[in-house]
């Protein structure tokens, strides 16, 4: 099995890494735009440095790692080929692009995935979500989560949701970063060395993470656990309500999910 990457950039490389990490045997070819990107990826992790022509050409599984942007332009400077190549499985990570947008582009033989992964894929703990057009069968569900094993938790969601996951998963990361960093900001304020509070809000928001997972307990409930009668933590909470906290949040995800649709279009 030939499996192709085009397009190396943060998400296309991390993508590839976790594919070369699942160690199925499968042969892969990398694709990009700088060859510098590629040859690092390669000194790192392996792979063979290809074409785009090549991979449209030869492999049985090619990840798009392009901007939405960009994607007409390309799948129409390979359509002769895509024509002529019997059924690929062909995985979109482009925001905003859905599965009858993308099956548009493509002679209709050919499969595909959509995917909306986040940057912690990187270090294998990401999310990604994906939904799968209606003539992938159950095998490619199975080596699409093999392939990506490594890269974290894999949700399979209808197309319509995918848009909202971007919002939420895809984005999240960014706003958990303004997170620490606040929280490290005011450690800092309120006298700890910058090194140590920023190490200290990193482990407290992983810590945190962990224990939604492993307790399967609701936020609110680990966040009563917390909040002791008249205590220092119960003050925070309500001055964070005081400031809108949790609406911000779901603005915040809001407004990158309209933003998303929009990309889309």
């Amino acid at each position: 099995m030939k499996i192709g990457f085009i397009g190396l950039g943060n998400m296309g490389a991390s993508l590839a890494k976790a594919v070369v990490q699942a160690k199925t045997g499968a042969q892969i070819l990398l694709a990009n735009r700088s060859q510098a990107k590629v040859d690092a990826f390669i000194a790192n992790f392996g792979g063979q440095a290809s074409s785009n022509d090549e991979i449209f050409a030869e492999a049985d599984v090619i990840f798009l790692g392009v901007k939405p942007a960009q994607f007409s332009d390309l799948l129409s400077q390979y359509q002769t080929i895509l024509e002529k190549r019997e059924s690929l499985l062909l995985i979109s990570m482009a925001a905003g692009l859905t599965l009858e947008k993308l099956a548009s582009l493509l002679p209709s033989q050919h499969r595909i995935i959509r995917i909306m992964p986040n940057t912690p894929v990187a270090i294998g703990q990401g999310v990604i979500s994906y939904a799968l057009s209606e003539n992938c069968c159950a095998e490619d569900r199975e080596l699409f989560c093999q392939l990506l094993a490594k890269a974290g938790l894999l949700v399979e969601l209808g197309d319509g949701l995918i848009d909202a996951a971007t919002g939420l998963a895809g984005c999240g990361p960014a706003f958990v970063y303004l997170f620490i960093e606040a929280l490290a900001d005011a450690g800092v304020q309120t006298g700890l060395p910058r090194e140590r509070a920023l190490k200290m809000a990193a482990q407290t928001v992983v810590g945190a993470g962990q224990m939604v997972l492993e307790s399967q307990q609701h936020p609110g409930v680990l966040k009563d656990q917390v909040c002791s009668p008249g205590g220092s933590t119960i003050a925070g909470v309500a001055s964070l309500e005081a400031h809108a906290f949790r609406g911000t949040v779901m603005d915040a995800v809001q407004q990158a999910y309209k933003r998303t649709q929009e990309l889309g279009k």
